[in-house]
């Protein structure tokens, strides 16, 4: 707007000059002006039909709060000198620019590609991109802009960011609960300690709980009567897994990656905790089509998080893995909030389903069996 207020306003003086003080003079310079224009627009016109651009970095795969750098190339198939040049990038939700999204340059007659760099940095986890939302080419004069068209495949990097794995210590309630979803048997009383029962078969034996044994040991019947934690000197446990879901619908209410970034996050802290504990975990998520995979030990959790970097929303046809409804679902971790009444409905009507929710989601103890995951990954039991 500026440089077309100050062209208009040397015309006007131009058109002055040859009114009131040498005609001559002021035409010629009306004229440079005029032709300058028409040379300017002419010649980016033509030029913005030799310029292509395209985009990569090194780093496809990233870590939550790591900085990856966008590498532009600019191509210039004359000899001429480009107009001035400008380019704005783009990128999905996780991301935000470290800096300026934007660069404004222009290309000497020698120099047939230039390379410029952009920065951004990654927020949440899940699948994202970086894309060239502008390219366009400003005339010599400033007071046109010709939009270049891009190819969509050299223009647009596909990224992934791995969520953290937190480590939240250990919080027994959890524990506790996990235990008793596994089909833990804690029916043996006092009496079963000792070495033999009345059919000749070894009963448990038992000591007193030290830091550092597996929590799925501690007989928590046998414990609440002694009033201190005994643990089973069994061998192995015969437990079959629990049953996670993560649950990522995108029709839901004022969805956020910032809630949704939490939810995944609150999962792999559970994983975490338990299998460090021990307890096995079959884990269900969407990308493309249900997947799970057996949470054994926290190597399996860091395997998690590496698949969960492709995340992304997906449709109501899609909502619920069959073979964890048919095998039972212990747990849902899921985005959804208080007002996505419908969403909620159809989670809570399975039978002995555990929902995890956000701490801001809104959810009553009246809803159901819900947990809430805060911004520290403490989990707590509505009641």
């Amino acid at each position: 707007m500026k440089s077309l207020l100050g062209y208009l306003f040397c015309i006007a003086v131009a058109v002055v000059m040859a009114v009131m003080i040498d005609g001559t003079g002021g035409v010629l310079i009306a004229v440079i002006l005029v032709t300058a224009l028409t040379a300017s627009l002419l010649v980016t016109k033509r030029l913005s039909k030799k310029l292509s651009v395209s985009i990569d970095c090194k780093h496809k795969l990233l870590a939550k709060d790591d900085i990856v750098e966008v590498l532009i190339k600019v191509e210039k198939h004359s000899r001429l000198p480009s107009p001035m040049i400008e380019i704005r990038l783009g990128s999905g939700p996780q991301l935000y620019a470290a800096g300026e999204s934007g660069i404004r340059f222009s290309m000497l007659p020698n120099r047939p590609a230039e390379t410029v760099k952009l920065r951004f940095k990654a927020k949440y986890s899940g699948r994202s991109y970086i894309r060239v939302e502008a390219f366009e080419a400003v005339d010599f004069l400033g007071l046109s802009r010709s939009v270049i068209p891009v190819e969509e495949d050299k223009t647009r990097i596909g990224l992934r960011i791995m969520p953290n794995v937190p480590d939240t210590g250990t919080q027994l309630d959890v524990i506790r609960t996990a235990a008793d979803n596994i089909g833990f048997d804690d029916s043996e009383d006092e009496t079963s300690e000792t070495a033999m029962g009345s059919t000749g078969t070894p009963g448990y034996e038992h000591r007193t709980y030290y830091p550092g044994d597996p929590l799925k040991k501690i007989n928590w019947k046998l414990s609440s009567k002694r009033n201190i934690y005994m643990v089973r000197l069994d061998e192995k446990l015969s437990v079959t897994s629990q049953v996670f879901v993560l649950d990522l619908p995108k029709d839901v209410q004022n969805y956020s990656c910032k809630r949704a970034d939490n939810i995944i996050e609150g999962a792999l802290a559970m994983l975490s905790m338990l299998s460090q504990q021990g307890l096995e975990t079959d884990f269900y998520y969407y990308i493309g089509k249900w997947n799970m995979l057996s949470v054994k030990s926290l190597g399996d959790v860091y395997l998690l998080a590496e698949a969960l970097s492709d995340m992304v929303p997906y449709g109501e046809t899609d909502r619920l893995p069959d073979e964890a409804l048919r095998t039972g679902m212990n747990v849902c971790f899921t985005v959804i909030s208080s007002s996505d009444s419908k969403l909620a409905a159809e989670l809570l009507s399975y039978r002995n389903v555990t929902l995890v929710v956000s701490e801001d989601s809104g959810f009553s103890a009246s809803a159901g069996d819900i947990w809430t995951c805060s911004e520290d990954f403490e989990f707590k039991h509505l009641l």
